[in-house]
C-alpha cells in the first residue's frame, strides 16, 4: 500500500463499524465475547485484583477506524491496590499483557483484540469510550470535522520514514542502539504531542499510524533487540 492510500484509509466513517455497532448501541453478541475474552485475561493475570471497569476504546469505538484497526479491550484496575511499589506493578502487567498478546491472536469478526491491564489513575486521550461491563458509552465519540492535508502528511512521513531507516542502518553499522532509542523516542513524543493538540486526527498522530501499519515501528524493536542479542554473544 502507498503512503497516500495508507493516509486516506484513516478518513473518518460517517458511522460506527457495523460489525460492533447497531444505532451506536454495541450488538449483545459481540458485548458478551468481549466479556469472555476479558475473563480469561483476568483469570491468567494469577493474582487477586479488583476490577474497577472492562472498556472498549481506540479507533473502533470511533469513526477513525481502519482496515489495520485493532480492538483495544481495557481491564481497569487500581493500581496502588496490587502493591505500593506502582514501577513494580506497571512492570508486572506489562510483561503480562505482551505475553498474553504475542501467544493469542484472537479475532471478532476479522478484528484483533487487544488486552491492556490500565490504571485506573491513568488520564485517557481517546474520544469514545465504551464500558463492557456496564453496556453503555462514557465517552461518547462525535463526529470528526477535521480534514487531513494528505499532501503534507505524506510529504513529513516520508522524511520520518528515512529517519527511521537511516537511525537502523546507522545503529546496526555501530552496533548500538542509541539511535533506535532516540528514533522510539521521538516517534513517542510526536504522537502524545498531535494527540493532545490536535486529537485522533492530527498530523502527528496520522503520521504515526502509517509508519505504524508499515511495520516500521516493528522493525526499530527488532533492530534494537537483534543488536542487543549480538553484543551479549561477542566474547
Amino acid at each position: 500500500m502507498t503512503i497516500k492510500k495508507s493516509i486516506k484509509s484513516h478518513l473518518p466513517h460517517n458511522s460506527l463499524s457495523k460489525k460492533i455497532w447497531i444505532d451506536n448501541k454495541m450488538i449483545p453478541e459481540f458485548r458478551e465475547a468481549l466479556l469472555k475474552i476479558a475473563n480469561a485475561f483476568i483469570v491468567y493475570l494469577g493474582i487477586s485484583i479488583d476490577v474497577e471497569d472492562i472498556i472498549m476504546t481506540g479507533s473502533y469505538a470511533n469513526y477513525n477506524y481502519t482496515e489495520f484497526s485493532d480492538i483495544d479491550l481495557h481491564i481497569v484496575i487500581d493500581f496502588s491496590t496490587v502493591n505500593s511499589d506502582a514501577d513494580l506493578v506497571e512492570e508486572f502487567f506489562n510483561a503480562k499483557k505482551s505475553f498474553w498478546n504475542e501467544r493469542h491472536d484472537i479475532e471478532l469478526k476479522g478484528i484483533e483484540v487487544e488486552l491492556y491491564p490500565q490504571d485506573a489513575t491513568e488520564e485517557h486521550d481517546s474520544s469514545g469510550v465504551f464500558s463492557i461491563l456496564e453496556g453503555e458509552w462514557l465517552i461518547k465519540p462525535n463526529k470528526f470535522k477535521t480534514k487531513l492535508d494528505i499532501e503534507k502528511i505524506e510529504k513529513n512521513s516520508k522524511k520520518i520514514i528515512k529517519e527511521i531507516e537511516k537511525s537502523i542502518k546507522g545503529a546496526i553499522k555501530a552496533s548500538d542502539t542509541s539511535n533506535i532509542l532516540l528514533m522510539i523516542k521521538k516517534l513517542k513524543k510526536m504522537r502524545e504531542s498531535g494527540l493532545s493538540r490536535g486529537g485522533e486526527l492530527s498530523d502527528e498522530n496520522v503520521i504515526y499510524k502509517v509508519i505504524r501499519n508499515r511495520g516500521l515501528l516493528q522493525k526499530l524493536f527488532n533492530s534494537k533487540l537483534k543488536i542487543e542479542d549480538n553484543n551479549f554473544s561477542k566474547i
